[in-house]
């Protein structure tokens, strides 16, 4: 049997080049990548870390919830783990940022058109959004097709998980532990 280089040399060539492509593509969608802010932390000395006791976490959203608030932040749960949680947790960076203090950074008017196309609000010239684009390398997060109620609910959720640091269990666990 005859070794063919040349012909070997394509074959792994065009690998890579398919490798790229498709490194290219996840880094798109933000799915793989790092971003600019990730290799600076990585040189910086690490902080020490200061531990603190959390009161028991309750089995249900805040006492001061209304009926019509805890649903809105179940319904933001399931919407999150659906639709976010790939990219964005609510306390700490993934491929997006974290959410935590969102509704303080931007008021939900703005939150509403970032959410359901980004880059629209990025090609506007909107001086946060093309910082945000900017800040994780470029990386767009993709549309959604949700409702203003739905994102609401979504906001009401991280509202809800904010300084926690693991998420709730969903109320139906915690109503079958007991």
């Amino acid at each position: 049997m005859r070794f063919n280089s040349v012909g070997f040399a394509l074959s792994v060539g065009m690998a890579l080049i398919v490798v790229l492509i498709g490194f290219t593509l996840l880094s798109a969608a933000g799915l793989a990548g790092f971003a600019a802010e990730d290799v600076a932390r990585a040189n910086e000395p690490e902080a020490p870390k200061t531990h603190q006791v959390s009161a028991t976490r309750t089995s249900v959203p805040s006492p001061a919830a209304s009926p019509e608030e805890a649903a809105a932040i179940a319904a933001g749960d399931a919407l999150f783990k659906g639709n976010c949680a790939q990219c964005h947790a609510v306390n700490e960076q993934v491929v997006g940022p974290a959410l935590a203090g969102i509704s303080k950074r931007r008021p939900l008017s703005w939150l509403l058109p970032w959410v359901k196309n980004s880059s629209k609000v990025v090609a506007s010239g909107d001086d946060y959004a093309v910082a945000l684009f900017n800040k994780f390398n470029k990386q767009q997060m993709p549309s959604f097709s949700l409702s203003d109620k739905e994102i609401a609910a979504i906001v009401a959720y991280i509202k809800s998980e904010e300084g926690r640091s693991e998420p709730m269990p969903p109320a139906d666990a915690i109503a079958s532990a007991q």
